[in-house]
């Protein structure tokens, strides 16, 4: 099968994908009509491309929607909640992780500050293999406790629903989008400075500038909707193909994986390297110097392949061990 298109570089084109999607969600910014005026619009769930927080987008976050949904869908049987998963669920079976790493707009950010980390020379932080392991049960955490609060505050019967006020929509009080797209926006001038953001809001945009500068895609290794994407893996059309027979062990998808994702260095038995780490951002892809041993595919169709670089200068450096990088914090 014919690629889709062919030539090394992946990130440029990616990140014209990001611009777009970016572009989108605060459409206003390029003088096109305020989104979301109709209530219909609002309701054009995409899995991790959009924030409840953005002004006027033109979808809203299915996660806050989740949450909101489960406070007070008792009543209506949550309908509305199982039609919104729904539509969700069909979208990541379409696309899987790409939502985190070609249209998501935090993901982007989080990407500008490993840019600007780079700019000042600074080497990232390399978590070791039992951090990054915990990190993998944090979202799931963030799921179950997400779920565990809001249901019960939508059933009348328990007596808590004087509760929704503070413990309504728990995940979004601590997720750093919600800060950063409400300070951005009072900075753009598309929000007036009299909106206010709870202390735990501004904490945890703190947290993830300081955090984010210094390890790559952090909150991405902590995201719950992440953690759902990553629980419908298996069953998503997108995924990566390796061939072990080309494989050398060069460690180079290694290093480059800003998630640190081992086993597409480590497996030498399967075909499908991706696992809940793998947001198919195609960086291991573009920098394997092997011809064809690795492989973004959609179903059975070929996206793209590595190719063997001209030059092996670059690719010889990064697939030098040096330190204890080397054992990638093992």
């Amino acid at each position: 099968m014919k690629e889709l298109f062919r030539g090394r570089n992946i990130r440029p084109f990616r990140f014209i994908v990001q611009l777009l999607g970016l572009g989108f969600m605060f459409g206003q910014m390029l003088g096109l009509p305020p989104f979301g005026t109709h209530p219909m619009l609002r309701r054009i769930f995409l899995p991790n491309a959009s924030c409840r927080y953005i002004n006027e987008a033109p979808t809203s976050c299915y996660y806050y929607q989740l949450q909101d949904g489960l406070t007070q869908g008792y009543t209506d049987v949550y309908i509305d909640v199982i039609l919104m998963l729904l539509i969700v669920l069909m979208l990541i079976i379409a696309l899987g992780r790409i939502w985190c790493s070609w249209l998501c707009p935090f993901g982007l950010v989080q990407e500008g500050l490993m840019k600007l980390r780079g700019s000042v020379g600074i080497p990232p932080l390399k978590l070791k293999w039992r951090t990054r392991t915990l990190l993998r049960r944090v979202k799931y955490a963030f799921l179950f406790f997400t779920v565990l609060l809001s249901v019960p505050i939508g059933i009348g019967a328990l007596g808590i629903g004087g509760c929704q006020s503070t413990l309504a929509l728990p995940f979004c009080q601590v997720c750093p989008a919600k800060g950063f797209f409400t300070v951005a926006q009072q900075l753009l001038g598309l929000e007036p400075w009299s909106t206010g953001l709870p202390w735990i809001a501004l904490c945890s945009l703190l947290v993830f500038l300081i955090v984010g500068f210094f390890i790559d895609m952090a909150f991405c290794r902590v995201c719950p909707m992440g953690g759902v994407m990553a629980l419908l893996g298996r069953f998503s059309l997108p995924w990566l193909r390796k061939d072990p027979s080309k494989c050398t062990k060069c460690r180079i998808c290694l290093r480059v994986c800003p998630l640190d994702h081992d086993r597409v260095y480590e497996d030498m038995d399967a075909d499908d390297v991706g696992s809940e780490d793998c947001t198919l951002c195609g960086k291991c892809v573009e920098m394997c110097p092997e011809e064809g041993c690795l492989t973004m595919m959609y179903g059975p169709f070929s996206v793209k392949s590595s190719r063997r670089p001209r030059k092996m200068g670059l690719w010889r450096s990064l697939g030098k061990k040096k330190g204890p990088e080397a054992n990638n914090g093992k």
